[in-house]
């Protein structure tokens, strides 16, 4: 069973070496289950490519081995007493990864006005609404000059907030804060990251070579930083269906893997170790710009209709009903966001009456008399659970639903191009904060990063309030309010949460696998 979009593995045995020692023969392998479809930081956001460009690319701030946030490209910053100016120095002689180009302030300007372009299409731009200007440009089309993102010199970075948000470090470790060369990106002519002549790195490694089946990763020259111990990582491609990491852990091929769950007991009496993380939402995705699901009564009445209960005895026990958007992973003050907020919210869930009266409303607001059969695109190894849910929606609603499998790369494409009526589609948080899942709905001038439309300045509002709260008591309270807004507009109905589950051996030290989105530093594995 495939649980993530990524599955990750590692080769080769780790030599002993102090820490700083040069690199000599030292190979590291990854298995990714996708080809790139992208190198540009600005528009990554499956887990293949942030596998390679997170450590392909440096921002102004990154995390040490331990978690903690550093100075990446800066060497040191300040923040105004009032949490609205962030000031950034960067390194001395920074450069780009083709040696003749130097990086400067002005390559971070330019990157968050990418970030921020309509054309561009980034899809977690909406995660840096507390920059100043941000706001008017989402929901006015106002110039992205407006954005509070300022070079005075080549080395130093303004970055103006229109409230205080202490997530905003953390955002500046994430891919989409990267920065990006205007001359560079202008002469490649509308091909930016579409292959290795159209990109420039700046990380701790490079993209060094790639063939159908691999990408080669090396340390990066001209980067900053110290000697790295691994010389060459190989990631490699493994689209197949029957790909299987446990035949390749117990045979000794890697030393660690993403682990599928019904592999974990053998895993881990051949001493392997084990960790797992709630880390992901499966949620059925409406289309808002369908004829029946513009209806918030629609909508909803389809929520109300969805019995999960039926489908909780046959879920296997990586997956647990979901009755809200946050995955318990997620952690507020050290603590589990989800255990702070509670597992559900009053008035929410099965009741097939109300969903007979919100359907009612719906098609008389619509003008139609019935529901016309629906269809709900899902990865196949779900259709069996998920058929619980359609015999009760088929029920309450007194309507054919249709479960159409789908592979995740058929299903994103569906949502991407909105040729779809109802989707169940998978999200993991990339950074460790209700607001990496609940940004996601942010609406602009057109959709939400999720393909929806909740433009609710009220819903923006609470996650800005979150942000900007002054206790984590506070900042808990504002984002419960914020998901309870997502499920009384109802762009997406939560269905359950996932457990992802890492298998090491041990043998390489350094390996700081992160449960929100995947993501490894090589730069730290010895």
């Amino acid at each position: 069973m495939k649980f993530k979009a990524l599955l990750l593995a590692i080769l080769m045995a780790v030599l002993p070496c102090l820490s700083g020692c040069s690199t000599v023969n030292s190979t590291m392998g990854f298995d990714i289950r996708a080809a790139l479809d992208t190198y540009d930081p600005q528009l990554a956001s499956a887990e293949s490519a942030l596998l390679i460009i997170e450590n392909c690319f440096e921002g102004l701030l990154k995390k040490d081995e331990d978690g903690n946030i550093i100075g990446g490209a800066a060497k040191e910053w300040e923040v105004s007493e009032d949490g609205l100016t962030y000031t950034f120095t960067l390194r001395n002689n920074l450069m780009w990864s083709d040696g003749e180009t130097a990086l400067t302030a002005d390559d971070f300007v330019f990157a968050f006005h990418r970030l921020f372009e309509k054309e561009t299409g980034a899809p977690l731009r909406s995660d840096f609404i507390a920059i100043s200007g941000a706001e008017e440009i989402l929901y006015e089309n106002a110039d992205v000059s407006k954005l509070g993102v300022s070079a005075p010199d080549e080395h130093t970075v303004v970055i103006d907030l229109a409230y205080p948000d202490a997530l905003f470090p953390e955002l500046l470790t994430t891919a989409a804060a990267s920065p990006c060369n205007e001359a560079f990106f202008d002469g490649t002519r509308g091909r930016y990251g579409q292959n290795l002549n159209y990109i420039l790195f700046n990380g701790p490694y490079y993209v060094r070579r790639v063939s159908s089946s691999y990408y080669v990763l090396s340390p990066n020259p001209n980067y900053h930083g110290g000697n790295l111990f691994y010389q060459d990582i190989y990631v490699y491609v493994r689209d197949e269906e029957d790909y299987d990491p446990y035949s390749r852990l117990t045979e000794e091929k890697i030393d660690g893997a993403v682990a599928d769950y019904a592999d974990l007991s053998a895993l881990y009496d051949s001493g392997f170790r084990i960790g797992g993380t709630e880390d992901t939402l499966w949620m059925l995705l409406f289309n808002e710009n369908d004829d029946y699901f513009s209806s918030k009564n629609i909508r909803r009445a389809f929520a109300y209709a969805a019995d999960k209960s039926l489908m909780e005895a046959d879920l296997p026990g990586n997956l647990r009903i979901a009755d809200a958007y946050v995955p318990g992973a997620v952690t507020i003050g050290g603590i589990s966001y989800r255990e702070q907020a509670g597992d559900s919210f009053v008035g929410f869930g099965y009741d097939a009456d109300f969903a007979g009266e919100l359907l009612k409303d719906g098609l008389a607001e619509l003008g139609s008399e019935n529901l016309p059969t629906l269809s709900i695109l899902c990865p196949e190894e779900f259709l069996g659970v998920m058929g619980y849910l359609q015999k009760s929606i088929q029920e309450n609603l007194a309507t054919f639903v249709n479960l159409v499998p789908a592979s995740e790369e058929e299903i994103s494409a569906a949502v991407s191009s909105g040729t779809y009526q109802i989707a169940l589609v998978s999200r993991t948080p990339q950074y460790n904060n209700p607001a990496a899942i609940l940004s996601g709905f942010v609406g602009t001038d057109e959709t939400g990063a999720d393909g929806t439309a909740s433009s609710d300045t009220k819903f923006s509002a609470a996650l800005r309030d979150a942000a900007d709260s002054g206790s984590f008591e506070e900042s808990v309270e504002n984002y419960v309010l914020a998901e309870e807004m997502l499920l009384q507009e109802m762009p997406a109905l939560p269905v359950f949460y996932e457990t992802s589950y890492f298998a090491g051996s041990g043998k390489i030290t350094g390996l700081s696998y992160s449960p929100f989105g995947g993501h490894i530093r090589f730069e730290y594995c010895r």
